[in-house]
Formats: C-alpha cells, sequence, structure tokens
C-alpha cells in the first residue's frame, strides 16, 4: 500500500515501481462508500483484470 499526496504522485511512482522492478499491479481507490477501480489506457489487460478482482474482494468484505 502507497500513501501519496496526489492521484498524479501515486501514479507516478507506482507505474515507476511496477516498470523498476517487473512487477505486477492492481489500483483500487478507498474511503468511498463501494472502492472505485482505478486503470490507465496504458494498462496490460492482466493489470486491468487484478484491479477488478480487488475492487470485488475489498467489495465483498464490506
Amino acid at each position: 500500500m502507497l500513501l501519496v499526496p496526489s492521484i498524479e504522485a501515486g501514479n507516478m511512482i507506482g507505474k515507476v515501481l511496477l516498470y523498476m522492478t517487473g512487477g505486477r499491479g492492481a489500483g483500487v481507490i478507498l474511503g468511498a462508500k463501494k472502492p472505485i477501480v482505478l486503470t490507465s489506457r496504458f494498462d496490460s489487460m492482466e493489470t486491468k483484470l487484478l484491479s477488478i478482482a480487488l475492487g470485488a474482494v475489498v467489495a465483498s468484505k464490506e
């Protein structure tokens, strides 16, 4: 989990970390009534699927 001052800073840090480590990621914004799935048009299909799956898991825990 990363805590960042703005969505732009989080986007930049997250993309750099994933690129440099060759990792996989999923993005969900918490704090709303339901989780918000966060994807980018440049994300791979796998990253988009992982984000949707994470959003579903978080929503089912509420």
